[in-house]
């Protein structure tokens, strides 16, 4: 079967078209998780009847905007993402004890709301922007390590892939606006992947999950 100029130009652009809209539905669900955070912390933290009420309506209105995040990945070709649990949030302070977790994440505003709910359940954190000061973080003997799958110029795949190189079965847990690659390294084969934007209980379950 002979392949035209013309189809291997549309193909192309097919492509194009998805890595960006794959490009923009990671960087807006950084900003949908920075938001919820936010929301479910005044939600959680008001006794203020009418203070829950309009934080949880906000949370219902990010819904929406995960259902429009899933048509800019239609538009790209490219299938929706897995559904977000609304599950209720967990009691504060539940950590058994107070473990520490490294936080590798490029977007500032996510470090900020992980740290906020990750230090109102209860864990002491240590935060890196970059892989190479995720590497350094090492020394502070951190529990467990989130990972953003998404880092600037860097895959977050190799950072955790360093990490275990230095801290052999250190849990890891790879959080992502979007791209949910999977690496050929078996040591990550049982990785937990955090859809953003995630929900406080989703996020405790998932990081209590890990250090068990």
């Amino acid at each position: 079967m002979t392949i035209k100029p013309e189809d291997t130009a549309s193909t192309e652009q097919d492509q194009a078209i998805g890595q960006r809209a794959a490009g923009l539905a990671h960087d807006f669900n950084n900003l949908l998780l920075a938001m919820t955070a936010c929301l479910e912390l005044i939600r959680n933290r008001s006794s203020e009847a009418r203070i829950v009420d309009i934080a949880g309506h906000g949370l219902d209105t990010i819904g929406r905007g995960t259902a429009l995040v899933d048509r800019v990945l239609a538009l790209g070709g490219i299938g929706p993402q897995a559904a977000q649990s609304d599950d209720p949030a967990p009691t504060l302070s539940s950590a058994p004890r107070q473990q520490t977790i490294l936080i590798i994440d490029d977007d500032v505003d996510v470090r900020l709301v992980l740290v906020e709910l990750l230090q109102s359940l209860g864990y002491r954190l240590i935060e890196a922007a970059d892989g190479a000061t995720g590497l350094a973080g090492l020394q502070q003997q951190p529990d467990l390590a989130i990972v953003d799958c998404e880092l600037a110029g860097q895959s977050g795949i190799d950072v955790a892939i360093q990490l275990l190189d230095r801290r052999p079965g250190l849990p890891i847990i790879f959080a992502t606006g979007y791209s949910e690659a999977r690496s050929s390294d078996p040591r990550l084969s049982a990785a937990p992947f955090l859809r953003k934007p995630f929900r406080i209980a989703e996020l405790a379950r998932t990081v209590s999950a890990a250090l068990a």
